[in-house]
C-alpha cells in the first residue's frame, strides 16, 4: 500500500512540475539520457554571468552546482550542447532540468531540428514572459517530433538568493538515440546480452573509459589505471627456449656492435617504434624482457665460470710464486 501511494505521489508531482509541458505518459529512466557525460562526448559551451559547473550537469549524480553571480535578461545563462546524435524522436523524447534550490524562473529550452533538412530552432519550453512558479525542483517536457542535433538552455532569472542559479542535471531522454548507459558498456551496434550465473554482461563490443576511441581494442582507457593485480594471458613462445641447447646466444661483442649501430637492444623496439605504434603490448614486451633477462643469466653463468678459472689459475700462480721465493731464500 505504501509503495502504491509513493508511486501515485511521484506521478502527481511529474504532472504538476510539467505545467504547460506535455506530460510524459510513458516515462523511461535516466539510463536513456543522451546528455550523460556530454562534456566529454559532445561540444558544450556556456555563456552569461551566472555560470555553473558544466561537468556536474551531466555526471548522473544530481549534485547541484550554484552560480556565484545572478542571471539576468541582459546577461542570461546559455548552455549550448552541440553534435548530438541525429535520431528522430519517433516514439517520444523528453527534455528538462533538475535542481535542489535556486531553480530557473524565466527560461527557454530550444532544440535544433535537422530532420529532412529543416535545420531550424524549435522552442520546446518558453517561460520568458511568465514566471515558472511553485516549488518544483524537477521539470520535464515532451520534445516535438524531429531530429535534434543541438539543445540550448537559456535562463534569464531564477528563484535563487540574489538571482543566483542552481542546477544539478540537464537531460534529454531519448530511448531511440541511446542504449542504456551508452558509452560505458558497449556500442549500440554491438549489444549481445548473455547470462552467467547471476551476472549479466556484454559479450561483444568495446568499452571506453574517458574516451570513445578504443583503437580497435576491447578496452580503451584515457588515463592512469590502478589495480591490485593484472594478469596478461600470454601462452605461446614463452622464452624458455633461451635455455635450450639449440639457442644461439649472441656474443657480447655482437651485442655491443648492435647497440653501437642501432642504439637499442636486439629484438627490443626502439623509442621511435614505440612512438609510431602508439605504445607497447605488455604481454609481448614482458616476453622480450624475460628473453633478455635469461640471456643475461647465461652471460653471468659464463662469466662466473671464467672467474672461477681465473681464480684457479691465480691460486696456482701464487703457489708457484711461493715455491720460487722459497728456493731463492735457500740460495
Amino acid at each position: 500500500m505504501k509503495k502504491l501511494l509513493f508511486t501515485m505521489i511521484c506521478l502527481y508531482n511529474v504532472s504538476i512540475f510539467s505545467q504547460q509541458f506535455t506530460t510524459n505518459t510513458t516515462p523511461v529512466g535516466m539510463e536513456h539520457n543522451v546528455l550523460f557525460d556530454a562534456t566529454n562526448r559532445y561540444t558544450v559551451t556556456q555563456t552569461g554571468d551566472a555560470t555553473v559547473n558544466l561537468r556536474a550537469l551531466f555526471d548522473g549524480r544530481f549534485i547541484p552546482s550554484y552560480s556565484g553571480s545572478p542571471a539576468s535578461t541582459v546577461s542570461p545563462t546559455t548552455i549550448l550542447i552541440e553534435n548530438l546524435p541525429n535520431f528522430h524522436t519517433q516514439t517520444g523524447a523528453w527534455v528538462g532540468w533538475s535542481t535542489r534550490f535556486w531553480q530557473p524562473k524565466r527560461f527557454k529550452i530550444e532544440g535544433y531540428n535537422a530532420y529532412n533538412g529543416a535545420n531550424e530552432w524549435v522552442t520546446i519550453a518558453d517561460y520568458t514572459n511568465t514566471d515558472y512558479t511553485g516549488g518544483a525542483k524537477f521539470i520535464s517536457g515532451k520534445v516535438p517530433k524531429g531530429s535534434y542535433t543541438k539543445l540550448r538552455y537559456t535562463i534569464y532569472s531564477t528563484h535563487g538568493s540574489g538571482g543566483k542559479l542552481g542546477l544539478s542535471e540537464l537531460f534529454y531522454i531519448h530511448p531511440e538515440a541511446t542504449t542504456p548507459y551508452k558509452g560505458l558498456l558497449a556500442s549500440e551496434n554491438d549489444i549481445l546480452w548473455k547470462k552467467q550465473g547471476s551476472n549479466t554482461y556484454f559479450d561483444t563490443g568495446s568499452v571506453g573509459i574517458g574516451t570513445t576511441d578504443t583503437k580497435g581494442f576491447k578496452l580503451g582507457v584515457d588515463g592512469k589505471i590502478a589495480a591490485t593485480e593484472v594478469k596478461v594471458a600470454t601462452y605461446t613462445n614463452w622464452p624458455d627456449y633461451v635455455f635450450s641447447k639449440e639457442y644461439q646466444l649472441p656474443t657480447l661483442q655482437e651485442v655491443a656492435q648492435h647497440i653501437q649501430e642501432k642504439g637499442h637492444l636486439q629484438n627490443i623496439p626502439s623509442a621511435k617504434e614505440v612512438k609510431d605504434n602508439g605504445g607497447i603490448e605488455l604481454g609481448e614486451m614482458n616476453r622480450k624482457l624475460l628473453e633478455k633477462i635469461e640471456e643475461l643469466t647465461l652471460y653471468t653463468i659464463q662469466q662466473q665460470k671464467e672467474i672461477e678459472e681465473l681464480k684457479k689459475e691465480n691460486r696456482l700462480l701464487k703457489k708457484f710464486e711461493e715455491r720460487i721465493n722459497k728456493l731463492e731464500n735457500k740460495n
